[in-house]
């Protein structure tokens, strides 16, 4: 039981604190098109998303997976950018059915926001028995995920609902979060 609650806390507080900052942006931003009654397609992304974390954690701590920290540090506000550029672009298609193509990216990208992770990961898991550490670690990002997305969401259908537009929301989220990217990305490319 203490593993348990030792690893799921863990996972809890991988997302909701202030430096997974690159973690909770890719939330909101995958959340903006989505209104209550959506809820049921964006938990599909979202599960998708910890899917492909969980992978790479897996698969780095086993050593099957070995990338350059610096490149990951770029490709992890890449994703957010594509994210957000893909829900001002295609919001409908992402919020109306969930498309295959848009679910596979997203388990791309929790892979390699996975990746950005793993070196900590690797570190604090037990190498010899890390099934149920993974798994109750995925179980508190899981949680803490949905969470986030549901205040995200709760909080356009309210807006939704006091007339503001679906297109303004998505525009001023997107161009806030991508205000925000833009010093990550210079900062990241400076490092290669």
């Amino acid at each position: 039981m203490n593993d348990f609650l030792f690893y799921t806390k863990l996972g809890l507080t991988h997302i909701l604190n202030s430096n997974a900052y690159d973690h909770l942006l890719l939330l909101v931003i995958l959340s903006l098109p989505f209104l209550y009654k959506q809820l049921k397609q964006l938990v599909v992304l979202i599960t998708a998303f910890t899917v492909g974390h969980t992978l790479a954690l897996w698969a780095a701590s086993y050593g099957v997976i070995r990338v350059s920290t610096s490149w990951i540090e770029l490709l992890i506000p890449v994703t957010i950018l594509l994210t957000a550029l893909h829900v001002l672009y295609w919001n409908n298609a992402i919020s109306t059915k969930s498309p295959m193509a848009f679910t596979v990216l997203t388990v791309f990208f929790g892979i390699i926001h996975g990746l950005g992770f793993s070196s900590y990961f690797t570190m604090l898991f037990p190498k010899d028995s890390i099934g149920l550490p993974l798994l109750y670690f995925t179980l508190g990002i899981e949680l803490a995920q949905l969470l986030a997305v549901l205040f995200v969401v709760i909080i356009n259908t309210i807006l939704s609902h006091l007339g503001v537009k679906k297109r303004d929301r998505l525009l001023v989220g997107s161009s806030v979060i991508i205000g925000i990217l833009v010093p990550i990305l210079i900062s990241s490319v400076n490092t290669l």
